[in-house]
């Protein structure tokens, strides 16, 4: 082996790692840089193939060589967009992955299969869509970071007022009342409805508001629960005692309950048709009430999760 062989060795193993239109110049400077090298070592009394061989050894690994003149990075997500990954995907993990659970929940109770399998199903696709999620948005992110411009990878700089504030309230007393308010009357008037009601059928039973099927199914309990589980979380929050697992199941409960007024909608079994017809009312308006529900339900589980999460920030 002569030191010229060793020597293109190297200096191929580099420039293959670099465009193409860096390699002439990056491959003479290496071939200066390695004979100045092995010269120095000479003259200080050195053989020729141990010169050669301590100067390549200097200069380390070729990959770690030809990254560093390509300006290209060695981890998958480098501290300059680190933070916005984690940002993302902790979003992304904690509002996609419920829904999901939920929904296949939901939808298999209502067709319904066997609840154990249901529930079994929607917690392995739950996990299949983490993963996914985990997976793509590291690639992405990867991506970014290997071809965006190094200023252009900085898309988050941290200063001070980003701080959660030391404020301990985080919904005003008004706030509060009118949404336990809120929740109170939505819980009273499904408590209610099967038991009182202005119209009564031929044998005398009341006609409630709401669709009986919402009784039938057992999805009343969600409809009740939702609302005190709601009231609990801005007495939480009212008192400063918020924290981000608190805002994770409070963004689950009212996912769950906007997924569950989708279903009522969308199936037609929020108002009662009989009802409709004993007060004379056109039954044209129930189709209107139903995507107005939907659009609202969607919307909440968008405004929920951001709300929940951000407040934390401000604990």
């Amino acid at each position: 082996m002569t030191a010229t062989t060793l020597t293109d060795r190297y200096i191929s193993a580099v420039v293959r790692g670099v465009p193409e239109k860096q390699r002439a110049d990056l491959e003479q400077e290496l071939r200066a840089s390695l004979a100045d090298a092995i010269d120095a070592r000479l003259e200080a009394g050195a053989d020729a193939k141990t010169a050669e061989y301590e100067a390549v050894t200097e200069l380390g690994d070729p990959i770690v060589l030809s990254a560093r003149y390509a300006g290209r990075p060695l981890h998958l997500i480098g501290p300059a967009l680190y933070p916005d990954w984690k940002r993302l995907l902790t979003v992304l993990e904690f509002i996609v992955v419920p829904i999901v659970f939920a929904t296949l929940t939901v939808v298999g109770v209502l067709k319904g299969d066997e609840v154990g399998g249901v529930i079994g199903g929607a917690v392995w696709t739950a996990l299949s869509v983490a993963v996914f999620l985990a997976f793509w948005v590291t690639v992405v992110f990867a991506v970014i970071e290997r071809t965006a411009p190094e200023a252009a990878c900085k898309r988050t700089t941290w200063n001070p007022d980003m701080l959660p504030e030391t404020s301990a309230r985080l919904t005003s007393r008004t706030e509060f009342v009118v949404e336990t308010t809120l929740g109170a009357l939505v819980i009273t008037a499904f408590l209610l409805s099967p038991f009182v009601s202005p119209h009564a059928d031929a044998a005398g039973a009341p006609i409630p508001f709401f669709h009986p099927w919402i009784w039938q199914s057992g999805l009343v309990v969600l409809l009740v629960l939702v609302p005190l589980l709601q009231v609990g979380a801005n007495v939480l929050k009212l008192r400063g005692r918020w924290t981000m697992p608190l805002a994770i199941g409070a963004t689950v409960v009212d996912v769950v309950g906007a997924i569950v007024l989708i279903v009522l909608a969308s199936t037609d079994h929020v108002l009662n048709p009989a009802f409709f017809a004993a007060a004379g009312w056109p039954a044209s308006i129930i189709p209107v009430v139903n995507v107005i529900l939907v659009i609202v339900a969607a919307l909440s589980i968008a405004t929920s999760a951001w709300e929940n999460i951000r407040s934390v920030r401000k604990v």
